[in-house]
């Protein structure tokens, strides 16, 4: 019999070891179940209207989350507010992240063997290749901060700095830091989350680590992956479409995608952007009121640095772009297999940034 949530509150309220052994251990009951009859992920940028996101983020959750998370905000003294920095993370997110911070531990400690590199890797990172997916791959956790009535990040370490007070439950904080920190730790407890004891911001319901928190047997919650996403900017007008015509394997991801979209302005800045297609073969039409006057440039985040704005067709453009078609009097089709999870397409070098205004 599953524990009511007053039990499950209490047992996990100040956490749990959470070893990966007893993760995998557990049983996830939606393993084996289509994704269309699973629990769904659900858009928070539609559904959480009082929460503050941060930027590019992937912004899905469970349904049952995302309800779960307004009930925290609606629970906070009035004006404060919480801030998302973490929700849904792809396994490209994930690996990315695992991966670069096991080469930076065994460029620093050569000496060190393949456990014990491990081991510090997944102090840091969960591991994408067991059993039990990252809780942030499920849809069931979520990373928060707490706004102050002004819309500033409350400081809730002071005087400590990076993770020397990330325990929840740290002594090493002063009066202030601690009581807005609990003001945000009993909300997010409160709507019924688990807290990951070392991480006072990682909160989690459904996913592997949540069950081994709170003593459940079972989780409800295994990978979940996003929609691919279109985004386009135009004249400082700026859309967002759902990628159509999409197959998705067992567990939802989506693995082959065709959209067709319209840019009325072409001689305007504009930019298209596929989101968490990272392996997936997309197809774009841009369908352009006017021929193109000049060439199509390509890039991924402008932080990564290797060549973040090459030209369309040139020779450096690696891996990220598979084929294109030159533009027609109207149309261009182009057909990529991004590497990344955010890929631009512009008709100007670096993306336009839409004013403050």
């Amino acid at each position: 019999m599953a524990k009511s949530p007053q039990r499950n509150l209490k047992s996990g309220l100040k956490g749990a070891p959470e070893p990966i052994a007893a993760l995998n251990r557990i049983p996830i009951l939606e393993k084996n179940i289509a994704w269309e009859s699973r629990e769904p992920l659900i858009d928070i940028r539609d559904k959480c209207p009082n929460l503050i996101l941060a930027e590019h983020i992937c912004p899905y959750l469970r349904s049952k989350v995302v309800d779960m998370l307004n009930r925290a905000q609606n629970s906070l003294p009035r004006d404060y507010k919480l801030k998302v920095g973490t929700a849904l993370r792809t396994l490209s997110m994930q690996s990315n992240g695992w991966d670069n911070y096991f080469a930076r531990m065994e460029k620093e400690n050569p000496e060190w063997p393949l456990s014990a590199l491990r081991r510090a890797t997944n102090h840091f990172f969960a591991p994408y290749d067991q059993p039990a997916p990252p809780g942030h791959c499920t849809g069931g956790a979520v990373d928060v901060s707490l706004l102050d009535p002004e819309g500033n990040v409350i400081d809730l370490t002071a005087p400590t700095t990076g993770w020397e007070a990330a325990y929840t439950w740290s002594d090493k904080i002063n009066a202030e830091a601690k009581h807005h920190r609990m003001m945000m730790v009993n909300a997010m407890l409160g709507a019924g989350f688990s807290n990951c004891r070392d991480e006072y911001w990682h909160y989690s319901y459904g996913d592997s680590a949540w069950a081994v928190r709170v003593g459940e047997k079972s989780c409800p919650y295994g990978w979940a992956h996003p929609p691919v996403e279109i985004h386009i900017t135009e004249s400082q007008n700026a859309a967002k479409i759902h990628i159509s015509k999409c197959e998705h394997r067992f567990d939802g991801k989506v693995i082959s995608g065709i959209s067709e979209i319209s840019i009325p302005d072409i001689l305007s800045p504009w930019r298209v952007e596929i989101c968490w297609a990272s392996g997936v073969p997309v197809t774009l039409q841009i369908h352009m009121k006017d021929k193109l006057p000049g060439a199509i440039w390509w890039g991924v985040e402008k932080d990564e640095e290797e060549n973040p704005f090459p030209k369309l067709g040139s020779t450096d453009a690696g891996s990220e772009l598979n084929f294109w078609s030159q533009p027609s009097d109207e149309i261009i089709t182009i057909r990529v297999v991004p590497a990344s999870d955010r890929i631009f397409f512009s008709n100007v070098q670096i993306p336009p940034v839409e004013s403050a205004s």
